[in-house]
């Protein structure tokens, strides 16, 4: 039970992270224009507004947040085979970070008032937020996983630390194909 904490934990820190970054990124675009505002011309932009720029800023937060956290539940109770494999374990982060990135469509939609640029980015950012956290999900079910050990394969310095692989869980895999 300790370790699903601790996966959805780490979850919730990967989506925080991944959400600062287009929040960051509104944050900015605000305060810019906000600032371009007091030379008295109108730039004729939604982001003049402060509660559209609150919305962007705090949603993509949100958003972000949700996304970390649900691959944090679904790495948590995913069993132990999934788990283990970094296909099937990649496949399911990528499916659940693509799908709830369409919150992000949903925020920047509001935020701008139906403008086209930032709804279109969103729509393009999906599977690449899809992909970061497919490729995130090993280091977000570390807890799971035992600190490092991944299917079968031990941690590389089990060996005392000389580096030479030749423990008894140092799993060394090769690549002619010969062993497991």
């Amino acid at each position: 039970m300790r370790a699903s904490f601790a996966v959805m934990r780490r979850g919730l820190l990967f989506g925080l992270r991944a959400g600062a970054i287009p929040a960051g990124i509104c944050a900015v675009l605000w305060a810019a224009i906000a600032l371009s505002g007091l030379s008295g011309q109108p730039l004729e932009s939604t982001f003049e507004k402060p509660a559209a720029g609150l919305v962007a800023v705090l949603g993509s937060l949100a958003v972000g947040a949700a996304v970390g956290l649900v691959t944090g539940a679904v790495l948590a109770v995913a069993p132990p085979r999934m788990l283990g494999s970094a296909l099937a374990r990649g496949l399911s982060c990528f499916v659940v970070g693509t799908t709830l990135s369409a919150g992000e469509v949903v925020v920047m939609d509001v935020s701008s008032e139906g403008g086209y640029g930032p709804v279109v980015l969103a729509v393009l950012a999906m599977p690449v937020v899809g992909a970061v956290t497919a490729a995130r999900s090993r280091s977000i079910a570390a807890a799971r996983l035992g600190g490092g050990a991944v299917a079968g394969y031990g941690d590389a310095d089990t060996d005392g630390g000389t580096g030479s692989g030749s423990g008894p869980g140092s799993g060394s895999r090769s690549a002619s194909g010969s062993g497991r």
